[in-house]
Order: C-alpha cells, then structure tokens, then sequence
C-alpha cells in the first residue's frame, strides 16, 4: 500500500513538473495576422509551448512620451502587460508596431554617456527576467523584404521569452540570447535556436 501511494506521488510530481507552459500573445492595436502567426510558430517550435492569441487591445496612454520623436516606454508597457494577464496564461508578450523605448544604464545602474542618447533609447523588444511579461515592436524591423522581416520578428521574440524564463544574454557566438549590443545586424546574423547552454537552463 506505501509502495503504491509513493509511486503515485512521484508520478503526480512528474506530472506537474512537465507541465506545457502557456504564452499568451497581447496584439496592441491592429497587428497583421501574419505577424501573429510567425511568432505563435516560432514560440511553439522554441519552448513547446501552448500559444494563445489575446483580443486586442489600444497602448496605455500612460506609456506615450515625446522626448525624440512618438514612442511608447517598454517599461511602462510590461507593467501594463502584468496587470492584464490572464491567470491561465504564464507568460505573456506584447507586439505592437509602434516605436518603443528604455532607458539604458550601465552596470552601475547610471544612464549610459551621453544621456541625450540613451535616456530614451529605441529598442527591438525588452522583457522582465525571469518575469511574465515582454514586449515587441515591429517598428525597427520593417521595411525590408518579408523573408528577412520575419526572421528578425522571430528571433526577437524567442529572445524576449527567454528573457522572461530567467536566461541571460548569452556569449555563445549565433546563440539567439547574443545581446544585440544596438545593432540589428547582430539580430540577422543569429541563429533562431537557443545554445545548449541556454536549453540547459530552462
């Protein structure tokens, strides 16, 4: 009887412990439904995960500033994110084709030399790590052909979860965790797969 309530519990904890993680994909605004589809693909295939498409929505006012040119602060959009996230749903990421930004810092946590650059910084994406929400603008990634187009809203997007499952930017050469130290080059040039390094840890 004790060998058959320990097997069971084991199996219960297994059980538990495989459990298919849920992304949910927050549109803001009207997003191109082959936008939706790429990044519902490429999140399946990288995390085999579950993929749920979201109602849309409009950006938070609150999120809008005007310091360079329209933008929406990144921050203020995965608190957004975090507050509307549906209990069913363990990570939830954002996509919008507005402009969105951040303010970038050092390891000492000060704003990056000059600040008129990098205190309000366009970016690719940004994601809480680990945390539940990120976001994705496809601002920065457009205008070129829809191959290549694609390719850097995948990867961008893998790169973002994985930031929200605890992973760190990577210095494993291609790896899709590489810091795209402000270049979309470095964007292109990666791989959409994670290192084994990086699988490893999640």
């Amino acid at each position: 009887m004790k060998k058959t309530i320990i097997i069971i519990l084991i199996f219960a904890y297994i059980s538990c412990s495989t459990k298919t993680k849920k992304i949910g994909i927050q549109p803001y605004g009207n997003i191109d439904i082959t936008v939706i589809d790429a990044m519902t693909e490429i999140l399946k295939t990288s995390y085999q995960t579950e993929v749920y498409i979201l109602d849309k929505k409009e950006l938070p006012q609150q999120a809008f500033v005007n310091i360079k040119s329209p933008r929406y602060r990144a921050d203020s959009l995965l608190i957004d994110l975090l507050q509307t996230r549906p209990d069913s749903i363990d990570y939830i990421i954002g996509i919008t084709s507005k402009d969105i930004s951040t303010t970038k810092r050092n390891a000492k946590g000060e704003i990056k030399k000059p600040e008129s650059k990098y205190s309000d910084w366009g970016i690719f994406g940004l994601g809480y790590k680990p945390g539940k929400s990120c976001i994705v603008s496809t601002f920065r990634l457009k205008n070129v052909e829809t191959s290549l187009f694609k390719s850097r809203l995948q990867k961008v997007s893998v790169h973002e979860i994985g930031h929200n499952m605890g992973l760190d930017h990577c210095k494993t050469d291609k790896c899709v965790m590489q810091d795209a130290v402000e270049s979309i080059n470095t964007v292109d040039l990666a791989n959409f797969e994670l290192c084994q390094n990086c699988i490893s840890k999640i």
